[in-house]
């Protein structure tokens, strides 16, 4: 077997050395790569090595809009919540449907409820109903081809997550403006969601989905919808704690790691700072923080904050929703202020619904969709962002690192190619040095010959082992079966998933191949890692930044040729390395940063309940959203790591002894 390049029979004495050298130093050469990356990124939150937001769309025309809206659309805002707050009382656990269906058809709008149900796909047959309520304002200026949406989440008394109960007065009052303006080029669609995110998705897909009700069977049956609009071309999200609001966090992570277009975000960040907001991207306090004059500390912070809710690849609001369907979309989250009056909350009704007009008339002018700036960035503050352009070669450097080794191990399984015209021909001393090391540490042997049959038989059933744990939580026989016997969803997933691994771990005992082999399994595994690693970089940055942070020194520690000692510390860490474990892992050191009163065995019995539920999750979000950070995980990081560890463990067949293939040389 012959190779161009380094493996060249007739290379020059340059050639070879150059050969010499990165075999001798390839440990060295890929952890110089792996810093570089992990440095380079790191360099990203300096201000000289990130750059200022600005618009790509002039059509925005952002604040350049005479507001006019007037106390008596504010007055009605506030009695609508008091109005709210009466009817709450006799809905504690559902949405007042009829009470928000009767105020948008008083204002005017074409009201309609959208019902849609759930059947749960884990867990004993459990149906969820949940019920939308939607009105449209038709665009007096033109047919219904484009629209705007503007929304928000109901949430119940009783519900766990913050109250944004003064989202749907503003949405309203808003919608009472709006109304009796001409000027509209666009369709505004006004939705109050059912069920959180579920709710969302549901009406998304049924909008987009003309035909009607999905198939009966479907775990979704998204509804009908009576009525649509035009073409959305953007969406705000209200969350608001209270009309008077101490700052506005504007979320903008979606599903998969999507985001929205750059435009979207610097126009709602411009409108409330002109309507006196403080505002941003990961705002948490009333102080406005510019990411020029920052530390490099703060600025990294931010870009690791957002680099870990990226990467979870589920969206941390209603928002992350519509880019499934390229619609720019954020949420304006506003955090309440601790002591208010009546004046301010005046004063602030006020001002969101200015900002609210804002955005929807520059978004109101727009000829097409928002398409000129990025979509693919990283904020090191709500005014610095980092393009694709920059902050790729970080992934690039650390993947690099494992392809080189790869090429390196494949220099080294190609002992015919190194060991040419041994009788004296064409061998120099540099030759016959390498030569030696190659023949003292086992990597040269004349009855090893390469076959990619044994390698590919592994590589087949360590990724049939992945399909078993990516479909195992959809064996509804086996599933009854544990809820029969009143065993949770969440445990008989975790152990189900535990068990299947530690079967994969079995591998190795059924299979034996030879050295040269195992070191083109070695190749095989690690240029797959480095493919999956890109492709992941590419969709989602921050998951394949990450994954690439933790997992490629794991993968440049291996070696199948290392002595027993590191065989074995080997085969231990990368027992450790499970996908269960390091999830369990990172869920532990959270719990423990979380609640660090507690005793260890109660942090260790904790983490393992929020283990099992982020598994449940993280199933039931790629099952119903699409969400694919758990096929990926099962269908590709599975089988890896069962490969690594089979190099690990795989014995190999009977070799010629060092004597013997010198006494041939």
């Amino acid at each position: 077997m012959k190779m161009g390049l380094l493996t060249d029979s007739h290379q020059s004495p340059n050639k070879r050395k150059f050969r010499k050298y990165l075999i001798k130093y390839k440990t060295l050469v890929c952890a110089l790569l792996y810093i570089s990356g992990i440095a380079y990124f790191c360099s990203l939150a300096h201000s000289s090595r990130n750059n200022a937001t600005y618009f790509s769309e002039n059509a925005l025309l952002p604040g350049l809009v005479n507001s006019e809206m007037r106390s008596e659309h504010t007055n009605f805002a506030l009695r609508l919540h008091d109005d709210l707050e009466r009817e709450r009382e006799k809905h504690k656990t559902s949405m007042p449907t009829a009470w928000i269906l009767a105020k948008f058809r008083q204002i005017g709008l074409e009201a309609y409820s959208h019902n849609f149900t759930l059947n749960y796909p884990l867990g004993g047959g459990r149906v969820f109903i949940g019920k939308n309520v939607y009105g449209i304002l038709r665009a007096p200026r033109i047919g219904s081809t484009e629209a705007i949406v503007i929304a928000t989440p109901y949430r119940t008394p009783e519900s766990i997550h913050p109250i944004v109960m003064p989202s749907l007065p503003i949405l309203i009052a808003f919608a009472n403006y709006a109304r009796r303006q001409k000027y509209w080029a666009k369709d505004i669609i006004f939705i109050v969601t059912d069920q959180e995110q579920l709710g969302m998705h549901a009406w998304l897909e049924a909008y987009h989905n003309p035909k009607g009700i999905l198939n009966s069977n479907s775990i979704l049956n998204c509804g009908y919808l009576e009525a649509r609009a035009g073409s959305i071309q953007a969406a705000i999200n209200l969350e608001l704690q209270s009309f008077d609001l101490n700052h506005i966090d504007i979320k903008i992570e979606g599903l998969n790691g999507q985001l929205p277009n750059l435009d979207i975000v610097n126009l709602v960040q411009r409108i409330a700072a002109k309507e006196g907001f403080i505002s941003g991207h990961r705002q948490t306090s009333n102080f406005k923080r510019s990411g020029a004059k920052s530390s490099w500390e703060e600025n990294f912070r931010h870009l690791i904050s957002m680099l870990l809710t990226l990467s979870g690849t589920s969206p941390n609001g209603n928002h992350g929703l519509f880019y499934k369907f390229g619609i720019a979309s954020v949420t304006l989250s506003g955090q309440k202020r601790e002591q208010t009056n009546y004046k301010r909350r005046a004063n602030g009704a006020t001002s969101m619904l200015r900002l609210i007009e804002g955005i929807a008339r520059s978004v109101n002018n727009l000829l097409e969709r928002f398409h000129q700036s990025f979509f693919f960035y990283l904020l090191v503050a709500s005014d610095r962002f980092v393009s694709i352009g920059d902050y790729m070669p970080s992934l690039g450097l650390m993947v690099a690192a494992l392809l080189i080794k790869a090429f390196i191990t494949w220099l080294n399984i190609n002992h015919k190619s190194v060991m040419i015209d041994i009788d004296g021909k064409d061998t120099d001393k540099d030759s016959e040095e390498m030569i030696s090391s190659l023949l003292e540490n086992n990597e040269a042997n004349s009855n090893d010959h390469l076959s990619f049959i044994p390698v590919a038989k592994f590589l087949i059933v360590a990724h049939i082992f992945g399909v078993v744990a990516a479909y195992l939580p959809f064996a509804a026989p086996i599933d009854i079966v544990f809820h029969e016997h009143g065993i949770k969803t969440e445990v008989y997933l975790f152990f189900s998933l535990l068990i299947v691994s530690l079967v994969g771990l079995t591998l190795p005992i059924f299979f034996s191949i030879s050295a040269n082999n195992k070191e083109l399994l070695h190749v095989a595994v690690l240029l797959e890692a480095s493919t999956a690693l890109i492709i992941v970089g590419m969709l989602n940055f921050s998951l394949g930044f990450l994954l690439c942070s933790f997992f490629v020194p794991f993968a440049l520690f291996i070696d199948p040729k290392s002595g027993q000692f590191k065989t074995r510390l080997s085969q231990l860490i990368c027992f450790l390395m499970n996908p269960i474990m390091v999830v369990y892992f990172v869920v532990l050191l959270l719990t423990w940063w979380s609640f660090d009163e507690l005793s260890i065995i109660a942090i260790i019995k904790r983490a393992l309940t929020a283990c099992m539920d982020a598994l449940t999750f993280s199933i039931v979000d790629s099952i119903i959203y699409s969400n694919w950070l758990f096929p990926l995980a099962a269908f590709i990081f599975f089988p890896i790591w069962i490969t690594f560890f089979g190099i690990l463990s795989l014995t190999s067949q009977s070799k010629q002894t060092f004597h013997e293939t010198k006494k041939k040389l």
